[in-house]
């Protein structure tokens, strides 16, 4: 589920009332300013993670192919018994 659109969107948004939820309880979010103001930040702070780990594993995914195609044996080459 969390690979697709409709998932992250579902993602987001707990996070966001985790946030909230986390705020409130331990009184960050006093007045309707600093609210405004850490729900923008912890937004920017998903999607900078979420942008991130979508390039790393592009990455990974793209070095793992590298190192298929790297491993892949010629008929005729490697140990020979005599």
């Amino acid at each position: 589920m969390g690979g697709d659109v409709i998932g992250k969107f579902i993602y987001f948004w707990a996070f966001i009332i985790g946030v909230i939820i986390f705020g409130k309880v331990f009184g960050f979010m006093n007045d309707t300013k600093t609210t405004v103001i850490i729900l923008i930040a912890s937004a920017i702070v998903y999607v900078v993670w979420i942008v991130g780990r979508n390039k790393a594993s592009q990455r990974r995914e793209a070095q793992e192919a590298e190192n298929r195609k790297n491993t892949i044996k010629v008929k005729g080459q490697g140990n020979k018994r005599r």
